[in-house]
């Protein structure tokens, strides 16, 4: 009969090996000591939430005694004999983990261990591509397997294991997955020079030698979500965005400084973001960050049919924070203000999907409360082209995406629904739906069903809920607690952009999925530049200021009313998705939503996990994610 081993005795049983790898590399002559063994399953480490999560072990880059997530290069969870390496569970908490190490810092990859039943170790691997795992080898602790004598000889499993844990130590002191190649830690100074297989983008001007980037970043701002982007996501696209200062050294005079974000992103190969990104600025489409210096960092294919990634790095122009922050800004959350900044967020949607002489236009594919900035002067910026696509106007058959794209809360009701084509009205429904929000956010009662709306992550509830939301007009309004308190300036834009999105000839209970969006047929931007005008002539009544935005709107409706707008074909959601036919005219009750809830609500990191099927090469990686973003 076979002895059960504890958990303790495990976690022992590894620092223990842990220990004396560390030591041998030490005292090793010739081997450069590159990772320091914590047994961590007692100690707290901070998040940048303000809360604290405890793996049970970390090598760390870094021989200090407060250990961070930004130093741990691979990370160990360990279990007792009535679990498998390989549960849910234990693949949930490595998941975690992984989320937590990239939280602060960019990095291409992360390594996890786990160890548990029969003392079997599994190696997870987290690249742009997905979560890969397989079997390492085991610890022999018990039972039929336990050495005869104490100076047995290791099995093959052993070997195996200390074999990796060598090759970690003698690799990872070159490079731990961090973005620069360097064991530091943020806030830093870096050049793309420090950024491992960096070409400098010949379309941008280099950077010089003497440029640093710094990342403007104390605990209590990375504490406040100061970082920016999807850095969270295990798969697909991870990017990070950082306000920073770019420092040029000159001689003989002050070093110039400028404020400035830089970003970077692993993505799909093929168009990234420069090119959209440039793509949208050579055309002239306002309210879009300049781009002062971009690298490209040679990616490559992991796994069998991995896809092939490519890292990009950008410093653009400063460009302010999210539009949330405009509606906690006294002097900037005015009617006036609203509608001047809302319209400008219009024209850059507009002008970038109209036709060009080449017949070429752009989708931005994610707006939402993140992608939209405003400035302390009240200008307004769109940013992360990273989901965005330069289209053609015979692109209607097809499309290479191979993803769902979008930030859930804020898809459009088509995408919600399925439907794979997609125009720039899906854009301007997002943009509407992040205008709703901070409304609500401001002027409604917090203390609602309403707000499952902005935080539900299944596609089918999501579904459900906003066409039991939007159905109605007069639901539409009523359910968000707003009509006493909103200004009645505000009250009239949005229930002209509600008629212009959803007048009573779209269904949006029973769409067709195959079907071009039935709005593009009377699509008409002077409708929405009249929608705004009439919201800011009520809203001098009360506040005569300037809005340049709008007038600037009004100046590209005049001269392109005849350029054409187009779509793209994407795929189709899966089946389960597309299934439900709502009746749009259900009514939205505290019940129903009640009864909806009632029904669950999935998280959207374990949709990351296919079934798993480990194998005993290392050689032979099972994919935890799949290719699809999912950006719920």
């Amino acid at each position: 009969m076979l002895r059960k081993v504890s958990e303790p005795t495990y976690q022992a049983a590894f620092g223990a090996l842990a220990m004396a790898v560390q030591n041998y590399v030490a005292a090793k002559p010739g081997l450069q000591q590159g990772l320091y063994w914590y047994d961590t399953h007692k100690t707290q480490i901070k998040r940048g939430d303000d809360r604290y999560r405890m793996p049970d072990g970390s090598f760390s880059t870094t021989n200090l005694p407060a250990l961070e997530w930004s130093d741990i290069a691979v990370v160990v969870e360990i279990k007792n004999d009535d679990m498998a390496s390989t549960a849910h569970h234990v693949r949930g908490q490595i998941l975690q983990d992984f989320i937590d190490m990239t939280e602060t810092l960019p990095r291409r990859f992360m390594i996890g261990l786990t160890l548990a039943q029969h003392g079997d170790i599994c190696v997870y691997v987290c690249v742009p591509g997905g979560v890969y795992s397989a079997q390492l080898g085991s610890l022999h602790l018990a039972g039929k397997t336990k050495p005869s004598t104490d100076n047995a000889n290791p099995t093959v499993d052993d070997q195996r294991v200390v074999a990796f844990l060598l090759l970690l130590q003698e690799r990872l002191c070159k490079d731990s997955g961090h973005l620069t190649g360097k064991n530091m830690r943020l806030p830093v100074k870096f050049s793309f020079g420090d950024i491992p297989d960096t070409l400098t983008d010949g379309k941008s001007s280099d950077m010089h030698q003497s440029t640093n980037i710094c990342p403007e970043l104390s605990e209590k701002d990375v504490a406040k979500g100061g970082i920016y982007g999807r850095h969270w996501h295990l798969r697909g696209q991870r990017t990070w965005v950082y306000p920073a200062q770019l420092k040029r050294k000159i001689a003989d005079q002050p070093d110039e400084i400028d404020d400035v974000f830089f970003k970077f992103q692993w993505s799909f190969d093929g168009d990234g973001e420069i090119d959209v990104h440039r793509f949208v600025l050579e055309r002239g489409v306002p309210h879009v960050p300049k781009l002062l210096h971009t690298a490209i960092i040679e990616g490559k294919a992991y796994g069998t049919h991995g896809p092939k990634f490519k890292g990009e790095a950008m410093v653009m122009e400063y460009v302010g924070k999210s539009v949330k922050s405009l509606f906690g800004n006294d002097t900037l959350c005015t009617p006036s203000k609203i509608i001047d900044i809302f319209a400008g967020y219009v024209h850059t949607l507009v002008a970038a999907a109209g036709i060009d002489i080449n017949g070429q236009y752009a989708l931005h594919r994610d707006i939402s409360i993140g992608n939209l900035m405003v400035t302390e002067d009240g200008s307004p910026y769109i940013i992360d082209w990273g989901s965005a696509r330069v289209c053609t106007e015979d692109e209607n058959s097809r499309s290479p995406a191979k993803e769902i794209i979008g930030t859930g809360i804020y898809m459009g009701i088509r995408i919600l629904a399925g439907c794979n084509l997609r125009s720039v009205i899906d854009d301007l429904e997002s943009m509407f739906l992040v205008l709703v929000h901070c409304i609500w956010l401001t002027y409604g009662k917090m203390d609602t069903n309403y707000e499952y709306l902005w935080i539900t992550t299944t596609f089918s509830l999501l579904k459900t809920m906003r066409v039991s939301w939007l159905g109605i007009q007069t639901n539409f309004i009523l359910y968000m607690g707003v009509s006493e308190t909103l200004p009645e300036a505000l009250h009239a834009l949005v229930e002209s952009l509600y008629e212009l999105l959803f007048p009573s000839t779209f269904f949006i209970g029973a769409l067709d999925a195959n079907s071009p969006d039935p709005r593009q047929k009377y699509f008409d931007v002077s409708k929405w530049l009249g929608a705004f005008d009439n919201a800011a002539n009520i809203a001098r009544k009360e506040c005569n200021i300037s809005m340049p935005n709008l007038e600037m709107l009004r100046g590209h409706v005049r001269t392109n009313s005849d350029r054409r707008i187009s779509f793209i074909d994407e795929p189709s959601f899966p089946p389960q998705e597309v299934t439900d036919k709502e009746n749009c005219s259900q009514n939205l009750s505290d019940d129903g939503f009640e009864e909806l809830l009632s029904e669950g609500s999935e998280a959207s990191f374990p949709e990351t996990l296919t079934q798993h099927s480990s194998k005993k090469q290392l050689s032979d990686l099972t994919n935890h994610s799949g290719n699809k973003k999912h950006r719920v």
